[in-house]
């Protein structure tokens, strides 16, 4: 069995070895699109994020606000109050953002590893104005803001779902160093940054290079080709969505179950991000299936509301 597994090994590689001469042309155009996306959507917005992130973090300069909404997440969704900061700080950096303020919390010892299992449920948010250049390319701004909000919402009702019990343990934050200093926290906030988004720059090359490969060796029509690029990353995808001609209200849940899924290539980052950690990759697929679920449900609540 074994030296089976091996043959079929060999010659699954030799068979991609021998797809990739064939379409080379392919994989060099692929690269040089994915490092556009890259450096003038992800790099720009991110790169900031994550050392404004490292700053907040290790200099704990929202304190206040974590005394003032952190007892309402405490009795709301029974974390620990210190966790609201790492919510709200998600809301803005977006995704993998969220997992990359995790692992710093924890490994600052700021939340507990109880906490960051339960918040990698719910702090999935794509970048807001991302989602609102790209949504626009297919609705109005109706429709748009429509969608985003029903994405904010689905997040709410995930916490409620996986709060569990209150907890009975509290944070022992590392106390302030000296290298709290902001001339010795942005150097390596820098190099962390860095390396986060080269690990996402390798991510988007890939899988689109997959999704392009996969895209010329089988025809397949526009709505299973747009599930496929869904499937692997989002922007690809929702870039593809105008093109699809059926009702509006079909096209706004197909981008809610895009968007909700987060595609292989965020998935991937995350699970990159968590896995210096003991943070688990499985709560935040699972959250993502429960998102599905739970936008497409609401968002045709809402649109029911609203039409009558």
């Amino acid at each position: 069995m074994n030296n089976l597994k091996k043959i079929f090994s060999l010659f699954l590689l030799f068979l991609i070895i021998l797809i990739f001469f064939k379409y080379n042309y392919i994989l060099s155009k692929t690269v040089v699109e994915a490092t556009n996306i890259w450096l003038t959507k992800v790099f720009p917005s991110l790169f900031i994020m994550f050392i404004i992130n490292e700053i907040i973090i290790k200099t704990k300069a929202l304190e206040l606000l974590n005394k003032l909404i952190g007892p309402l997440f405490n009795k709301l969704w029974h974390i620990t109050s210190s966790s609201s900061l790492a919510f709200i700080l998600s809301i803005f950096s977006g995704t993998p953002g969220n997992a990359y303020i995790l692992k710093e919390m924890l490994e600052d010892a700021q939340i507990t590893l109880e906490d960051a299992n339960k918040l990698i449920y719910y702090t999935y948010f794509p970048n807001p104005l991302f989602l609102y250049t790209i949504l626009n390319l297919s609705f109005n701004q109706t429709i748009t803001l429509k969608i985003i909000m029903t994405l904010f919402i689905s997040n709410l009702i995930i916490a409620f779902l996986v709060r569990g019990n209150k907890p009975n343990y509290s944070c022992n934050p590392k106390p302030n160093s000296s290298k709290t200093n902001l001339f010795f926290i942005l150097p390596t906030a820098i190099k962390k940054s860095l390396n986060t988004l080269l690990m996402i720059l390798g991510s988007i090359i890939f899988y689109l290079i997959i999704s392009n490969l996969l895209l010329t060796i089988f025809k397949l029509n526009l709505p299973l080709e747009i599930l496929l690029k869904g499937f692997l990353e989002i922007s690809n995808a929702l870039n593809t969505l105008p093109l699809l001609n059926i009702l509006s209200i079909k096209k706004e849940i197909i981008a809610l179950i895009i968007i909700s899924f987060a595609g292989l290539s965020i998935h991937t980052q995350v699970l990159e991000i968590l896995n210096e950690t003991k943070i688990a990759y499985s709560h935040f697929l699972k959250g993502r299936l429960y998102q599905i679920l739970i936008s497409t449900s609401t968002y045709l609540l809402i649109s029911i509301i609203i039409s009558n």
